[in-house]
C-alpha cells in the first residue's frame, strides 16, 4: 500500500516537478535535451521538465555597450583604436544602445549560441563596431577627420547604425560617439600652427592699423594745410583790427578788474603788427 501510493506521488513531480517565471522586458527560450524550440515564451508561469528541458531567460529590454576607457577594466571594451589614411592613430569612444528583437531570440540561440545576449555581443555587436570605425577612419586623413569632428561623428553613427541593423534580429535605438582621441604629436603640430596664424593675423592687424592712422594723420595734415591757406587768405587788416577791437572790448565789459593798455598811433587806430 504505501509503496503504490509512493509512485502515485512521484510521478506527477516528474510531470510537473518545475516552473519558470518570465518577467516583463524578457522572453523565455525552451530547450528539449539540448534542441531549441523556436516558439518564445512570453512573460508569465512556464513549466518545463528538468533533466529533460531547460528554460533559459533572455532580456529583451534595451542594453547598452560602452567602449570607453573609464570602462575598459569592468567591461574589457576598450575604446577603438583606428589608423587614418595618412596612418596616424585615432582613437574613438562610443556607446552603442540595443535590444533584441523579442520575436528572433530562439533565432539568435540556435545561430550564436548562449547566453544571450552575451553571445550576440561578443560576436556580432562588438567585432560590427570595431570594424566598421576603423573602416570609416581608415578613408579620411587625420587633419580632415580634425577639421570636420561634429559631421565625422554624425557620419560614424550612420555608418555603425546601418551596418548593425542589417542583421536584421537586433534593434539598434542609438548610437553615440563620445570623443575622437587625436595622438598627441599631431595636436602639437596643429596648436603651433594656430598659434602661428594668430601671430600673423595679428601683425595683419597691427599693419592695418597702422596703415589706416597713417591715412588719417594724411587727410588731417591735408585739412590742417588747406584750413590754414583758407584763413590766411581771409586775414585782411581790417578784418584783424575789427576782430581786435572786439577783444577789447570783452576785455573791458569783463567783471574783473583788468587794465587793459593797447598800442595805439596818433589817430587813435590800434597798432598791430600784420604782415
Amino acid at each position: 500500500m504505501d509503496r503504490r501510493f509512493a509512485v502515485v506521488v512521484i510521478v506527477p513531480s516528474l510531470l510537473f516537478g518545475s516552473c519558470a517565471q518570465v518577467s516583463s522586458g524578457e522572453v523565455g527560450v525552451k530547450s528539449t535535451l539540448g534542441v531549441i524550440d523556436p516558439n518564445e515564451l512570453q512573460p508569465g508561469i512556464h513549466f518545463f521538465i528538468p533533466g529533460f528541458q531547460t528554460i533559459y531567460i533572455v532580456p529583451v529590454y534595451d542594453l547598452t555597450l560602452d567602449f570607453v576607457s573609464e570602462k575598459a577594466n569592468e567591461e574589457g571594451l576598450d575604446p577603438i583604436d583606428a589608423l587614418s589614411r595618412d596612418g596616424l592613430p585615432v582613437l574613438i569612444e562610443a556607446t552603442v544602445r540595443y535590444a533584441l528583437a523579442p520575436d528572433k531570440v530562439a533565432e539568435l540561440m540556435i545561430d550564436y549560441g548562449r547566453p544571450l545576449p552575451y553571445t550576440v555581443e561578443r560576436k556580432l555587436v562588438i567585432p560590427t563596431v570595431r570594424s566598421e570605425i576603423r573602416d570609416a577612419v581608415a578613408k579620411y586623413k587625420t587633419s580632415e577627420i580634425y577639421s570636420m569632428r561634429e559631421n565625422f561623428s554624425k557620419l560614424l553613427k550612420k555608418t555603425l547604425m546601418e551596418a548593425l541593423s542589417r542583421e536584421g534580429r537586433i534593434e539598434v535605438k542609438d548610437v553615440y560617439i563620445r570623443k575622437i582621441k587625436f595622438p598627441d604629436r599631431f595636436l602639437a603640430a596643429i596648436e603651433k600652427k594656430q598659434i602661428a596664424q594668430q601671430e600673423a593675423e595679428r601683425m595683419k592687424y597691427v599693419l592695418e592699423k597702422e596703415k589706416l592712422e597713417a591715412e588719417r594723420k594724411k587727410i588731417e595734415a591735408e585739412g590742417i594745410a588747406q584750413a590754414q591757406r583758407i584763413i590766411a587768405r581771409q586775414l585782411t587788416n581790417q578784418y584783424l583790427t575789427w576782430k581786435y577791437l572786439e577783444v577789447l572790448k570783452n576785455f573791458a565789459e569783463s567783471k574783473n578788474n583788468t587794465i587793459i593798455v593797447a598800442p595805439y598811433d596818433q589817430k587813435l587806430t590800434p597798432l598791430l603788427n600784420v604782415k
